[in-house]
């Protein structure tokens, strides 16, 4: 028995507390399909993420961090990577060159097991695994825009749509839609959140930054 407290449904939309809708299979509910499924987060992907910063904690801290010098151009392809997602398809940062490669996960020809080849030789020395950006990182962008929307009556409609229900995004995208500049303005809002999320994510893998 896992030692972590889990909620349970109760048929009931999450009231917005600004905590997780969680259950036994999810810990993180970011919404739910047409059907009444929940999606999000589970707890096996939020444990082995757990795991993840256990092990950044423990690399010794005498290695000096390796420069990688990108132009903005490759650095936005790296940032579009990790906003894509698209199934049966893993993208890797070489971090000596900066270019992203993608790699099919299933009915790979010739071209992709070389590559795959490849990569396995070079894996976490050379090629890294991308992350992909979580829903409940979606969520919480959301959230922080909301926050920062000075119409109450529109921020008040957002914070609705946050305490829960189907469709989460999709509404929240609908409602900003009546207003294009807000809607705009979301957009960059998420644009600069992946960023600094992906640039976290280098210096986690021990890499530095340097925009030319």
């Amino acid at each position: 028995m896992r030692g972590r407290k889990k909620n349970k449904r109760t048929g009931q939309k999450a009231e917005f507390t600004g905590l997780l809708e969680q259950d036994e299979n999810f810990y993180f509910i970011a919404g739910y399909t047409d059907g009444g499924f929940p999606y999000g987060t589970t707890w096996e992907e939020y444990e082995a993420e757990q795991r993840g910063e256990l092990i950044k904690a423990i690399v010794a801290e005498g290695e000096p961090m390796k420069e990688l010098k990108l132009t903005k151009q490759q650095f936005q392809e790296i940032v579009d990577a990790y906003d894509m997602y698209v199934e049966g398809i893993e993208s890797f940062l070489n971090i000596e060159t900066g270019d992203v490669v993608t790699l099919r996960t299933f009915d790979r020809d010739e071209e992709d097991e070389e590559l795959s080849e490849v990569i396995e030789e070079g894996f976490n020395e050379i090629y890294f695994r991308l992350p992909k950006r979580e829903s409940d990182d979606g969520y919480t962008d959301m959230v922080d825009f909301a926050e920062t929307v000075e119409d109450k009556k529109l921020q008040s409609t957002l914070m609705h749509i946050l305490s829960g229900g189907k469709k989460i995004f999709r509404r929240f995208k609908d409602a900003l839609s009546s207003d294009s500049e807000q809607l705009e303005r979301y957009y960059q809002f998420v644009e600069e959140q992946n960023r600094k999320r992906v640039s976290d994510w280098l210096e986690s893998i021990e890499v530095k930054l340097i925009l030319e």
